[in-house]
């Protein structure tokens, strides 16, 4: 209770028949004493230490799947020679890695505790989101070394990076959805979604294959940056909420 509120509610039960000048030492001495009982204000955890706390409690885990996760994809795709097709494939695959860390709290059940935290949901969820963006980077970046590295070449490799993050930030950016406005079965949704993104993008090998031509680089750019500009807009929507200090999504 601030000091001002007590002084009030100490004049209020002590009325007007008390002494003024024994009112106010009245006043002043319980005020004294309740300052001094009461426990320093805790300072406020940074966000980049509440991140190296998520690191702590999450990094192993993220990273031992997605070291999993890419071992797979490596040892698949190694015996394909059919390079630009098969990595826009194999790229929800990354986005599944990274739902154990985001989903947590509602397999668990504890949405409503981490809503009722000073970190709040949303700042809970931006820190995983960047430790898996991290994750994720790393994975795509040994994708295109073991391309290159296959094909002694560097040609394509922007053609490469675009058929990786097309793909990447569309997932990412239909789990945010999946996060935010569906409550129930929210994983297994999120799951199928991811590998019916893959099987989509499979076909697309199969009965597009202009699509993995030189002629249609417009067309992934355009692609890049309209899943860039939602998925920023939804990060942007995820701070906002933490500055707030709101929950992001649905407590389930």
């Amino acid at each position: 209770m601030r000091k001002r509120d007590l002084e009030y509610e100490l004049r209020l039960s002590l009325g007007q028949e008390v002494a003024p000048r024994r009112l106010e030492e009245t006043i002043q001495a319980c005020c004294g004493i309740v300052q001094s009982r009461a426990k320093p204000a805790e300072e406020r955890t940074g966000f980049f230490q509440y991140l190296a706390d998520i690191f702590r409690l999450e990094g192993l885990s993220m990273a031992g799947v997605h070291a999993a996760v890419l071992l797979f994809i490596c040892l698949t795709v190694s015996k394909l020679s059919d390079w630009p097709g098969i990595l826009p494939v194999v790229m929800p695959f990354l986005v599944l890695a990274a739902m154990p860390a985001v989903f947590r709290g509602r397999y668990h059940r504890v949405s409503e505790m981490e809503a009722a935290t000073r970190a709040s949901g949303a700042q809970i969820i931006l820190a995983k989101l960047i430790l898996a963006g991290a994750a994720d980077l790393v994975c795509i970046t040994v994708l295109l070394c073991l391309e290159i590295y296959l094909h002694n070449s560097c040609r394509e490799i922007s053609g490469m990076i675009l058929y990786c993050l097309v793909p990447y930030l569309a997932c990412m950016a239909a789990m945010l959805g999946i996060v935010r406005s569906c409550k129930k079965d929210a994983i297994s949704i999120c799951i199928a979604v991811m590998l019916a993104f893959s099987s989509f993008l499979g076909a697309a090998v199969q009965f597009l294959p202009w699509l993995y031509e030189t002629s249609a680089t417009g067309f992934w750019v355009a692609a890049f940056l309209l899943f860039a500009v939602f998925y920023g807009k939804e990060i942007g929507y995820i701070i906002k909420m933490r500055k707030e200090g709101k929950m992001y999504g649905i407590i389930a």
